[in-house]
């Protein structure tokens, strides 16, 4: 969908369909809307005074008929909820339930006021660039993988056919230029954010580490850099610990290092390692069927890597160095696999005995994080990864879980997780938890927790890869990555979740 701004008066706009908005407890449209009411013959504020359905709450939809009063077909008024709570989350879902309500009415060209830049105050700029990222965000189907379909099953969809141009009208010329720049930002934040959410809602026999570290390859352009580490490269490093769960698979392991460097000396280093397991069978600790369907998403934290680092290319203008690392294997069976009670050895020396071969995910993360610190020397690392079913059961689907060495740096992603519409809640990384990992013939276990903090223990475990003065952070993704659910901005299915705090915090983009 390609999304542009013109100056000219709203009602006039010769789109298909318009968007419109209304602040709850507003029964006067003023601005824009009023005066799409008053082309329409009051039909908006009709509805609000005699309706008993739309009432302008966050993300309701009402779809007027204009029967030729103006060159558009239909008018979309969407709620933006109460005025004085008037946050970036509202912007976005706003603009997300309302395109929404435009593919319905299976339109291909729709205008828009820019939300929230009226009454509400918003800077243009950040109106536009929210408005962007709820539109493409709301819209995202994924469709990778369908044929043809025939115009019965069409019918049928619940989203009508993807529409093509979306325009937003401003009648003041003095802030197209800021709207445009809006626009542009918006538009890569949240098309990275899709990125993500194709690569891990898409079958793991198409999204192999190879496919991964091929994707890598294509995204790298200006100031981003791609290396590949083959199986070859990973030996000599003496990556021992993420070797051993790539061994129980036919599909070669990746090491894949993106690199942004910005053009004068940056300001610090920021590191981010994502999990990229393409899929998780748990090894000789095999999953139960029911629980194995969608561990085609295992890998969800290093298509995050990748997304953020795709956007980073684009975007530029920035003043740290920002490196994106992920490790890529497959977690399955053979008579080369991982067997519980086996004992490997990591980067960095330290040997691990393996209790639970469905513990992968920490065992690839451990050598990641060795490698950005001998390699890299970040200011700050931040890892990411879908990594326990514990984290699930601790916060369920509505918030990551996020643990580290650096307060600051907690407090950090979590500011920025807020406005992008992520949460992240910390969880400890006691001492006394320590005593999990213990391991009668090696340096430690892999998995430990007995039922016990179980997002906590896979912490701790990837705490003994972290140098003492590091600052680090951990995120455990592994309840918002992928939904049930299904809201105006984030469409059930894989969520891309950590793709928007991560361009959020790097970029320093605050609420509003």
């Amino acid at each position: 969908m390609k999304i542009n701004v013109e100056i000219s008066d709203i009602v006039q706009n010769s789109a298909e369909a318009l968007i419109v908005n209304l602040f709850e407890g507003v029964n006067q449209p003023a601005g824009g809307t009023g005066a799409v009411d008053k082309a329409l013959g009051n039909a908006i504020s009709d509805e609000l005074t005699h309706g008993k359905t739309f009432k302008g709450k966050l993300g309701e939809t009402l779809v007027i008929s204009t029967h030729g009063k103006i060159p558009a077909r239909y008018v979309v008024v969407v709620g933006l909820g109460k005025p004085e709570k008037l946050k970036s989350l509202q912007l976005r879902r706003a603009s997300a339930a309302a395109i929404r309500a435009c593919q319905k009415l299976k339109v291909n060209r729709v205008a828009t006021l820019l939300h929230g830049a009226g009454i509400g105050n918003v800077p243009a700029e950040t109106a536009a660039r929210l408005l962007a990222e709820g539109s493409l965000l709301g819209s995202y189907k994924f469709t990778l993988r369908k044929t043809g379909k025939t115009e019965a099953e069409k019918e049928a969809a619940p989203l009508g056919n993807p529409i093509e141009a979306l325009t937003i009208v401003e009648q003041d010329a003095q802030k197209k230029a800021a709207i445009e720049t809006g626009i542009r930002m918006g538009s890569i934040i949240a098309d990275a954010t899709n990125l993500a959410r194709d690569l891990a809602f898409d079958s793991a026999n198409y999204v192999t580490p190879t496919f991964l570290a091929k994707k890598a390859q294509e995204i790298s352009q200006n100031e981003v850099t791609c290396k590949i580490y083959e199986q070859a490269d990973i030996e000599k490093m003496g990556m021992g610990s993420f070797l051993s769960v790539s061994k129980g698979s036919d599909q070669p392991p990746k090491l894949i290092h993106l690199t942004y460097k910005p053009k004068g000396t940056p300001k610090k280093k920021v590191t981010l390692v994502g999990k990229g397991i393409t899929f998780d069978s748990g090894g000789y600790s095999l999953k139960p069927a029911n629980a194995m369907e969608l561990m085609k998403d295992d890998m969800t934290g290093a298509a995050v890597v990748i997304s953020t680092m795709k956007a980073i290319a684009e975007l530029g203008n920035l003043d740290i160095q920002v490196d994106g690392i992920a490790p890529c294997c497959e977690n399955m069976v053979n008579g080369k696999a991982n067997k519980p009670g086996d004992i490997v050895t990591a980067m960095n020396g330290k040997t691990i005995e393996i209790n639970n071969t469905d513990a992968e995910g920490r065992l690839i993360l451990a050598d990641g994080l060795t490698y950005a610190q001998q390699n890299v020397h970040p200011d700050e690392l931040i890892d990411l990864a879908t990594l326990t079913g514990a984290c699930i059961v601790a916060l369920g689907k509505e918030a990551s879980g996020i643990m580290g060495t650096n307060d600051e740096l907690i407090d950090g992603i979590r500011h920025a997780g807020e406005p992008a519409g992520e949460r992240f809640w910390p969880l400890p990384l006691y001492e006394e938890y320590k005593e999990m990992l213990k391991s009668d013939v090696a340096d430690m276990i892999n998995s430990g927790s007995k039922g016990q903090a179980g997002s906590s223990a896979g912490g701790i475990f990837l705490n003994e890869f972290v140098e003492p003065d590091q600052k680090w952070v951990h995120l455990d993704i592994a309840g918002p990555s992928y939904t049930d659910r299904d809201v105006p901005e984030v469409p059930k299915g894989a969520t891309g979740v950590g793709v928007r705090t991560f361009l959020y915090y790097l970029y320093s983009i605050t609420e509003i």
